[in-house]
């Protein structure tokens, strides 16, 4: 971590970050974030997918209020025949469970998870059968920084990704901030590319 970055300044940057979120991303603003993040997914990642052979494992999440949503995307993906697997809460670690578009999703045990689906269960390693993986966040800097909320859920996860699967961060524009902004531990998973609602970006490296 920078050292100039104490362990309660990150939390601290956490909590303004998700104060500004709330203040902004509410009621029909949430809803036109959206609709302009469905518009990027369809523009920058449909063709992808629609490049590849055969149906992809897409891993995704269910947004929490005012976070960054791909839910109407992964409906639509689920659908059309991809399996689209979303996280549910199993304590330390992250389960995966299979969403087929159409199931109503349950209130979940974990705190800050949302809602969770019932599905064909793909463990905590699911990770590792994706093909494409959608992971939420409070922030990402131009450097690929990630800030999550604090549990490490996520870089744990994404330890068990494959090289050539596609992994990219769903923000609001507002939550990507410049390179070097976001402290970074050791442990944190470099994020290689970012979308929001202004479009996707590839990240660089820290140097």
């Amino acid at each position: 971590m920078n050292e100039s970055i104490t362990p309660a300044t990150k939390r601290a940057l956490r909590r303004e970050i998700l104060r500004s979120r709330r203040e902004t991303y509410g009621g029909e603003a949430a809803r036109e974030s959206a609709r302009r993040i469905r518009a990027q997914l369809e523009k920058s990642i449909d063709p992808w997918i629609d490049a590849a052979r055969g149906p992809l494992v897409i891993a995704g999440y269910v947004p929490v209020p005012a976070e960054a949503s791909a839910l109407a995307w992964l409906r639509r993906k689920a659908r059309d025949g991809h399996i689209v697997i979303l996280p549910t809460y199993e304590g330390e670690l992250l389960g995966w469970r299979v969403w087929d578009g159409h199931e109503t999703l349950v209130p979940s045990r974990g705190a800050k998870f949302g809602a969770e689906p019932t599905g064909d269960s793909y463990g905590t390693e699911g990770l590792a059968r994706a093909d494409l993986i959608i992971t939420p966040a409070v922030a990402v800097d131009l450097s690929g920084t990630r800030l999550g909320h604090g549990k490490g859920y996520y870089d744990r996860a994404l330890a068990h990704v494959r090289a050539e699967t596609r992994v990219l961060t769903l923000i609001h524009e507002t939550e990507l901030l410049d390179p070097g902004t976001l402290p970074r531990e050791p442990h944190d998973v470099q994020i290689p590319e970012v979308l929001t609602e202004a479009g996707l970006a590839a990240l660089s490296r820290p140097a």
